[in-house]
């Protein structure tokens, strides 16, 4: 069985990754999406989840859906912050 690794972060994804950690660090809690859309121009939320979903399929980010402010960087996630 080969592994494949997960594709890289663009860096728009990197973007959202570091604003994500950056305002968990500044404000104790996650973002909202609409916290996502006003920081990176999206007209709506869902502009916001097109680069969340890539983020958290490769194993980046975790949130609960239709649940405010649950969106959390995972180990992955730091590291890849880290090595940047």
């Amino acid at each position: 069985m080969t592994t494949t690794a997960p594709a890289p972060l663009t860096s728009r994804q990197r973007e959202i990754l570091a604003y994500i950690a950056g305002f968990i660090a500044e404000h104790g809690f996650s973002p909202s999406t609409r916290d996502i859309c006003v920081a990176f121009g999206f007209r709506g939320p869902n502009g916001a989840l097109c680069h969340l979903r890539p983020l958290r399929s490769k194993g980046l980010i975790t949130w609960v859906p239709m649940s405010p402010r649950t969106i959390r960087l995972t180990e992955a996630g730091e590291h890849e912050l880290r090595n940047t």
